[in-house]
């Protein structure tokens, strides 16, 4: 299992990031095979992570995670910081990692980007999984999905017009009994208020009483 961390500072900061990429089980060659791929200079790897731009050190993390082949790739949000063309070469790596067997969980803001690549999207809401589904009912839109919350998260993307829902999600340290989205839902009963299992329906899987 291999993480990609959402900060650069995960880098060693007195260490060449060479050295880092290689760590214990790799080989020069295949460092150098890496940060060609991610158009990093031959000189990047006797740098200090404080040497690099946000991007370069960004390149390198991603380098470093997929120097061997990893059976669970975790990617905490890792593109910010990277044009638009490199993101889009590392989010293909990914892919060709996942079609060659290993499991890819990819946590990101960005919805367009998990589009491009993911089979399948889980949606958060207060830290909690509410609803699983493939990448394919969300591409359909708010008709397709099972959770109210992934419906209104959906019809606010701008593609959708901005059709924003009032409120916010609850605090971490306070959160409510039962369904987490019960006082923003337009469907809530009393049912809503006990405790929420997740669920098989229509090919993916939700967290709510009322979804059909």
């Amino acid at each position: 299992m291999t993480f990609i961390p959402q900060s650069v500072d995960y880098l060693d900061p007195v260490m060449k990031v060479g050295k880092q990429v290689i760590g214990v089980y790799s080989t020069k060659e295949r460092q150098e095979e890496l940060f060609e791929k991610y158009k990093l200079p031959k000189e990047t790897e006797e740098m200090y992570p404080f040497q690099l731009s946000g991007g370069m050190a960004r390149r390198v993390l991603v380098s470093s995670a997929v120097t061997e082949m990893p059976q669970l790739l975790i990617a905490d949000e890792p593109t910010p910081g990277l044009g638009i063309e490199m993101a889009m070469d590392t989010l293909k790596h990914f892919r060709e990692i996942a079609d060659q067997g290993a499991g890819v969980l990819l946590i990101t803001h960005d919805i367009d980007l998990a589009f491009s690549v993911a089979d399948r999207i889980a949606v958060f809401y207060a830290g909690t999984i509410l609803e699983s589904a493939p990448t394919e009912d969300f591409l359909a839109g708010a008709k397709k999905l099972r959770h109210p919350y992934s419906k209104a998260f959906i019809s606010a993307l701008p593609q959708n017009e901005f059709q924003a829902m009032e409120g916010v999600q609850p605090h971490a340290a306070c959160l409510p009994k039962g369904c987490l989205f019960a006082d923003r839902c337009p469907n809530v009963t009393q049912e809503c208020l006990e405790e929420i299992p997740m669920r098989s329906l229509r090919g993916g899987k939700v967290r709510c009483v009322h979804a059909t």
